[in-house]
């Protein structure tokens, strides 16, 4: 998924919202940076070295800037991060939450295919 994409879709969410694309682009190099020391870095996983709103930043994001999330599970993060970034910038604290929720839960997902295929990735090399 790209930085333009999820940014429309978190914009499909949130219609009529007055952030701006730097301030929401900024909350993806958060959001990959997060992804990255919790889930990247404990799976050992070097796939994702050069993707990703965090690495790409000081370069710009465009709206092709690939973000780190597999398409499979990217609908289910960026948007939701998003959504709940705007929520708490507007102090809905409950709506927050639950966006909050529906991305831990995307993000568990995520995380647990991607170590079931670097464990299926170890057996095939046995």
């Amino acid at each position: 998924m790209t930085a333009g994409m999820a940014v429309e879709m978190a914009d499909g969410m949130r219609p009529n919202n007055d952030f701006d694309d730097q301030l929401k682009q900024n909350w993806l190099r958060e959001c990959d940076a997060r992804l990255r020391k919790t889930v990247v870095e404990r799976s050992q996983c070097g796939d994702f070295d050069a993707m990703g709103a965090d690495v790409n930043w000081w370069d710009g994001l465009e709206y092709d800037t690939e973000l780190m999330v597999p398409e499979a599970f990217a609908g289910s993060i960026y948007p939701h991060w998003l959504c709940a970034q705007m929520d708490l910038a507007l102090g809905e604290t409950a709506r927050a939450a639950n966006e909050m929720q529906l991305y831990a839960d995307a993000v568990h997902a995520s995380a647990t295919a991607e170590d079931v295929m670097v464990a299926r990735d170890c057996i095939l090399a046995l």
